[in-house]
């Protein structure tokens, strides 16, 4: 990791006259994301574009993918869809999409950092989902890649949790003239979470597969599992011949059986025995996990900052900070081991990371990532807390890593503070 974004991109740079890069998101189905800031509005939004440096044979189908993208978020417009504010092609050729920038944690950090998650959470998750893949299905589009990091948790401005879903990079759109990017037999997507049909290459994917997608999701959610796991090919053949191996029910989830059986058939393996749209799905969880009276919200985060005030360290306990959501690629170096990265949240103190590489814990190293205000690179001596595997029976899935700062220079936790405090104190009423 350099102090450049990404090759031919560096912080500070003017994009399309307008938008100056500050730091890299990260990469997505159609290509990479950075932070940037309107010029003139002083907006801070989320810039997707394709690197030059993507090999000659790929670019004329990523393009076309954005272009996709572009179209599908412009199409549908829904609270829990990431809203696109503007596009078009650099002087190269090269086509940009201008997002909102969304400052969350992902769903696949969050199972990652807690194994799985509550019952109430996930049907609050799942309700959600099903409105707004609802909204996309209506509109004309299936997303083909629903999965946990592509699920972004965020508060509103009323400080109320609502879940983003983002990446439409390899979705399917119904519309006049829409050249296809992949014919039969080609399969995109992740296959831990693709439906049989897609798995299978299958030119006609439908809403169905989205619901067997969010099935999955709900599925991790609940066990902190995955149904089926290993390469392509074992993965394949486990979701056309087998049933999910863990138990969705048992001492330990507290999944009461109807919800159980609601996911269950959102899994169906053929299409016909699914829930045939997200409206039935949502009807389906409703009754699985009936609340009178309230109106259903996860509560990932807990309350707002603003009604629990931190109380002081006693004698002999680590004095918790004040944590706020970010989302930057992060390379820690211990001795001669290099792992790859992002954060999930930042403190004056540390940081929560996510990656797939082996960490021991409590070990230490230098850790090097884009600051939140000013996306200046910076490298800080870290010591790794604790490491968390998100699912222990998947030796490559994703880890969580409890990392702290050692000895920080005053200015990089001057510029962290200001950060936490703007992300975590609430607007004044207007």
């Amino acid at each position: 990791m350099a102090d450049t974004l990404a090759s031919n991109f560096t912080v500070g740079e003017i994009v399309e006259g307008r938008y100056e890069l500050r730091r890299d998101l990260g990469e997505g189905a159609t290509g990479r994301v950075f932070e940037a800031i309107h010029c003139f509005t002083g907006r801070h939004v989320a810039l997707k574009l394709i690197a030059p440096e993507a090999p000659r044979a790929m670019r004329s189908e990523l393009y076309a993918r954005l272009g996709r993208e572009a179209r599908a978020l412009a199409t549908v417009r829904h609270p829990g869809i990431v809203d696109v504010l503007d596009g078009g092609f650099l002087e190269n050729g090269t086509p940009f999409l201008v997002m909102e920038l969304l400052e969350g944690r992902t769903l696949e950090g969050l199972i990652a950092a807690r194994g799985r998650v509550s019952v109430d959470d996930a049907v609050a998750l799942g309700l959600q989902l099903c409105a707004a893949l609802g909204a996309a299905h209506a509109a004309g589009i299936v997303h083909r890649d629903v999965k946990p990091s592509n699920l972004l948790i965020v508060r509103d401005h009323s400080g109320a949790e609502i879940v983003k879903l983002v990446d439409f990079g390899i979705a399917r759109v119904d519309a006049p003239k829409e050249d296809k990017l992949t014919g039969i037999g080609a399969v995109i997507g992740t296959p831990d979470y693709m439906a049989p049909e897609q798995l299978l290459g299958l030119d006609d994917p439908d809403a169905r597969s989205d619901v067997y997608s969010l099935g999955v999701t709900l599925f991790e959610c609940l066990t902190g599992l995955m149904p089926y796991q290993g390469t392509y090919g074992q993965v394949l053949l486990q979701v056309c011949s087998t049933e999910p191996a863990p138990a969705i029910v048992s001492a330990d989830t507290g999944v009461p059986q109807a919800l159980a059986d609601v996911v269950r058939q959102a899994m169906a393996k053929p299409r016909a025995d699914r829930f045939g749209s997200m409206k039935e799905l949502h009807h389906a969880l409703e009754a699985a996990v009936p609340v009178a009276g309230t109106r259903r919200r996860t509560q990932f985060f807990g309350p707002p900052p603003s009604t629990t005030p931190e109380k002081p360290a006693t004698t002999g306990q680590r004095r918790k900070l004040v944590r706020a959501s970010y989302v930057t690629p992060v390379r820690l170096v211990i001795g001669d081991v290099t792992i790859d990265g992002r954060t999930e949240d930042i403190s004056t103190g540390g940081a929560l990371i996510i990656c797939r590489q082996l960490c021991p814990s409590e070990s230490r190293g230098t850790l090097r990532f884009a600051l939140p205000m000013d996306g200046k690179v910076v490298s800080i001596d870290a010591h790794v807390r604790w490491v968390r595997a998100a699912r222990a029976d998947d030796p490559s899935g994703p880890r969580a890593l409890g990392i702290e700062f050692i000895d920080a220079p005053a200015d990089t936790i001057a510029s962290i503070d200001q950060y936490v405090s703007f992300m975590t104190v609430p607007e004044a009423p207007k």
